[in-house]
């Protein structure tokens, strides 16, 4: 298994699967929405099939025609029909709208939770926004994949408070008392498994492409990941502390690090760029949001 350098190895994949499963993001019981999303990153997969998937799950038809109809895509006339919502959007475009939902959906246990949902997605959103930005600069053709990336980059949070909540107690605890190091770092020390590890390890029993995999599993060390999917998790890394900077931060990031030397180095973006990325996130953010919800 290839598990980041940062993550404590004391719970195993073994034990993230079984509490996955008991939570309904494995098995028989596991939302649509994640297995309309792993089928989607089937570059096999066929309109059809894909209509039919939607027609069963209607929260997510509706979304489907919500964003076609958003000023996103900029349309004249309403788009009335899944037909020509699924036309207009293409696959890409639904892979992130399913991503979405699947954030909305996580399970989180009982209403005195130690995670605040709400700001774990919105940061997400809002490092999905950067990630889409600033791929348009540097790397054009991974756009799509950062977008999706960059929503579901911290789903593994969740995973990991059912898995460790003393250890993510823990983790909060030391926030609250300034301790302002890298999560990674704070949670190899703290905590019994990394939000890191626990994400990509649901996304391999998912069967989603490597490069989500390793950008969920690396993004805080970007060097981390193999070389053909070091520039996907360098965006998130990057993406992610600039929707920290932005305002969309969280317990367990309060604050905005300095985007990583190795995630810079191995995109070859430059100041001016790295601006121009902060400089959009704020109104696509709030359009993302409006329309995602």
């Amino acid at each position: 298994m290839n598990q980041s350098t940062f993550a404590p190895s004391t719970v195993g994949r073994a034990q993230i699967l079984t509490v996955a499963r008991t939570i309904g993001l494995l098995g028989g019981g596991a939302m649509s929405a994640m297995r309309i999303m792993a089928a989607l990153c089937d570059p096999q997969v066929e309109a059809d099939e894909v209509k039919r998937w939607l027609q069963d799950e209607p929260g997510l038809c509706a979304r489907v025609l919500k964003v076609a109809n958003s000023p996103l895509y900029g349309q004249v006339r309403s788009v009335t029909s899944l037909d020509r919502a699924l036309t207009l959007l293409g696959l890409d475009a639904l892979r992130g709208i399913a991503a979405a939902a699947c954030l909305d959906r996580a399970p989180v246990s009982g209403k005195n939770t130690l995670l605040d949902l709400e700001s774990i997605v919105s940061h997400s959103q809002a490092t999905a926004a950067a990630a889409d930005s600033l791929a348009r600069y540097c790397f054009p053709e991974l756009a799509s994949s950062a977008f999706i990336a960059g929503l579901l980059h911290n789903f593994g949070t969740v995973v990991q408070m059912h898995v460790d909540p003393a250890g993510v107690g823990a983790l909060l605890a030391a926030r609250r008392n300034g301790d302002a190091r890298d999560l990674a770092i704070l949670e190899a020390e703290l905590t019994a498994i990394g939000h890191e590890e626990c994400g990509a390890v649901i996304f391999e029993e998912w069967c989603l492409p490597q490069p989500l995999v390793s950008a969920a599993r690396h993004h805080h060390r970007p060097f981390g990941a193999s070389p053909d999917t070091r520039a996907l998790t360098g965006l998130i890394n990057i993406s992610s502390a600039l929707a920290l900077a932005s305002g969309a931060g969280m317990a367990l990031e309060p604050a905005a690090p300095a985007a990583h030397p190795e995630a810079l180095s191995c995109l070859g973006v430059d100041d001016e760029q790295m601006a121009e990325a902060s400089a959009a996130i704020a109104g696509r953010m709030t359009e993302i949001i409006r329309v995602l919800k």
